[in-house]
């Protein structure tokens, strides 16, 4: 699968430079809430049923993009991403019994986005908006444990499914040499390896600088 993301980001690659009317390369950096969806309610720790709740926390992000074309275009790029989760299980016995868990994963993805300028960029380049959708596919390469009770246990990047698919809608604004992206992911895949079946969503915001070649 891992293979089938590269290649299609390459495709689209080739089929932008192919067919760019603009080309302009982005950094950005930002931040997100991740909501991690479970079908899970309910735990058993030490013989005791405890009611889960699974919260996401802020994380952040920061990449690069290229971008070619006119209204419609297209958008490769990498990305650095740390995605926070808080797992609170509370007993059904005693209500002071609680087990907590706030876990950061660190991933590294190949976003691949399709967008439609609302101007168009020949005529105007220095105010513009625009709306995308794609594809993100996120590659798990480290987790940490911010405070673990021990109950639930460690869990390691083995634990992730290898590609996590994601599919990303949003919205942004370019001015000048700046712009600024909201969007939302929805998970497409299940986030662990094996498990409840969690999917990963979340909801993210950019600010970056562009460059016009």
């Amino acid at each position: 699968m891992k293979r089938i993301f590269t290649s299609l980001a390459m495709v689209a690659l080739f089929a932008g430079t192919t067919t760019a009317q603009n080309l302009d390369i982005r950094a950005y950096g930002g931040v997100n809430i991740l909501q991690l969806s479970t079908d899970n309610s309910t735990s058993i720790i030490n013989g005791i049923v405890h009611r889960t709740t699974v919260s996401g926390r802020a994380g952040y992000q920061a990449g690069g993009s290229i971008t070619f074309g006119g209204r419609a275009y297209v958008q490769p790029g990498f990305q650095y991403t740390n995605l926070s989760t808080k797992v609170v299980n509370k007993s059904t016995i005693d209500a002071a019994n609680v087990f907590t868990d706030e876990t950061t994963v660190q991933v590294i993805s190949i976003p691949l986005k399709f967008g439609f300028r609302f101007i168009d960029p020949e005529k105007e380049d220095f105010f513009n908006v625009r709306i995308f959708g794609g594809l993100d596919g996120h590659h798990v390469i480290g987790v940490k444990h911010g405070t673990n009770s021990g109950a639930i246990g460690e869990i390691t990047k083995d634990d992730y499914t290898n590609i996590i698919l994601n599919t990303d809608i949003g919205m942004g604004i370019d001015l000048w040499f700046m712009f600024v992206d909201v969007g939302y992911q929805i998970g497409l895949t299940p986030v662990h390896a094996t498990g409840d079946g969690a999917k990963a969503s979340a909801f993210y915001t950019n600010l970056g600088i562009r460059i016009k070649l």
